[in-house]
């Protein structure tokens, strides 16, 4: 069993709730944690810190960390499990995965009421996902470097997708980017590619046979309605800044 992390700035604060977030579970041979910040602020903690490119956001950071582990399962995060999510009821789906048979890929799965070309956009949130085997390490790592391939390249040319993007970027205190209310074109047009990685990556893995399944057991009522108050919070904080 092994864990890759993607941060962008690690801290002890981060350190620590990722000690919270594996604590209990099935023990874990290796945890790398991939720090995507240039300038990294902190190296301490029980877990193998490693400096990624931050080419590709988080998505080249699960690869580079993926490369660093010889073998599946992996549990792969991006540091917002820490800090945006309900630690102890994710902790009970990370459980879950662990428990069950073989199922293919797993994340937290997201369905919209948007049809492209290729159906209706149904696709992981990229902050998690759980790979159970070593094929399926191989399969989500091949799809990554098809993701990167086509960094600059929109994933659907539809009036309405495009629509749908425009409207997350801007936000509102119910509904789309957590960082709507700051003005900077260079965080916006990264968002924007990584809104487009995050659908293609799902794509391709759907292509490949992994279904995108809706989470069951009686935790995931209280879990999603956390993590919607953890998320109406951080947009009320951007509104106010």
């Amino acid at each position: 069993m092994n864990a890759v992390v993607v941060a962008y700035r690690w801290t002890a604060a981060k350190s620590g709730a990722l000690s919270r977030m594996l604590d209990g579970l099935i023990p874990f041979e290796s945890v790398v944690v991939v720090e995507n910040h240039p300038q990294p602020s902190w190296d301490g903690g029980p877990f193998l810190v490693i400096q990624g490119s931050n080419r590709f956001a988080e998505f080249s950071g699960y690869h580079e960390g993926l490369n660093k582990v010889e073998s599946g399962p992996v549990l792969v995060l991006n540091d917002t499990a820490l800090a945006h999510h309900s630690i102890t009821f994710w902790r009970l789906q990370i459980n879950q995965w662990m428990n069950q048979v073989h199922e293919g890929i797993q994340g937290d799965p997201r369905h919209e009421q948007l049809k492209t070309e290729y159906g209706q956009l149904t696709y992981f949130a990229s902050w998690i996902f759980w790979l159970p085997s070593t094929h399926d390490v191989d399969q989500f790592n091949a799809c990554l470097l098809k993701v990167f391939n086509h960094w600059d390249e929109v994933f659907s040319p539809n009036s309405k997708y495009r629509s749908f993007i425009n409207t997350y970027l801007r936000g509102s205190l119910f509904h789309g980017w957590k960082n709507a209310g700051l003005r900077d074109q260079k965080a916006q047009d990264l968002k924007i590619r990584c809104i487009w990685a995050e659908h293609r990556l799902s794509k391709l893995l759907i292509d490949q046979g992994c279904g995108v399944h809706n989470l069951r057991g009686p935790h995931v009522f209280p879990m999603r309605s956390l993590d919607r108050f953890f998320s109406f919070r951080r947009r009320v904080q951007s509104f106010l800044k």
